[in-house]
């Protein structure tokens, strides 16, 4: 499932191409999602309960952490009847122009909900950015975080995509 989840990030990325997107993080997070929901969907994913939300707020006494991440494909546990920890897929991070400093801050917030709630893919995506500060990732979950820099240069989108594979950083432009 993952690589399919990889596959719909990619093609949603790709889907975001207005400059006026990329002036905003909210912005780009609201066409982004968007276009996400649309490509998960044609490759069957939302089925059986699962569902992509934005900033949704997790409870500190239902999920033992108060963070916010911007998107998540989940089946809720409200609809699952099963523990908090189970049926999370993916969640993703997205920041404008990040500086190290805050890509380690969404790192560090990423790591907790893989860590707190088992999420199996953990995503950050640095809008307007040639720079995906997946060198500067020192979690412990290498083999769930990717990270995507993406930006339009002179109308053309460039996307970079960072993980990594064995022990080394991997790092492909989509």
């Amino acid at each position: 499932m993952e690589e399919v989840i990889l596959d719909a990030i990619i093609e949603a990325l790709r889907t975001v191409t207005a400059t006026r997107f990329f002036r905003s993080e909210r912005g780009y997070q609201g066409r982004f999602y968007c276009a996400l929901q649309k490509a998960l969907d044609k490759r069957g994913v939302l089925r059986d309960g699962v569902i992509l939300e934005m900033e949704y707020q997790k409870k500190g006494g239902h999920h033992g952490m108060t963070q916010r991440p911007d998107i998540i494909l989940h089946i809720p546990v409200e609809e699952s009847g099963e523990v908090v920890y189970e049926n999370n897929f993916a969640v993703l991070a997205l920041k404008r122009r990040a500086s190290s400093n805050k890509a380690q801050d969404d790192f560090r917030k990423l790591d907790e909900m893989c860590k707190v709630l088992h999420y199996p893919l953990a995503l950050f995506i640095n809008i307007d950015s040639g720079e995906h500060h997946m060198r500067c990732y020192t979690g412990l979950f290498l083999n769930r975080v990717h990270a995507f820099a993406i930006r339009s240069e002179e109308g053309t989108l460039r996307i970079i995509h960072a993980w990594h594979e064995k022990g080394s950083l991997r790092e492909c432009e989509e």
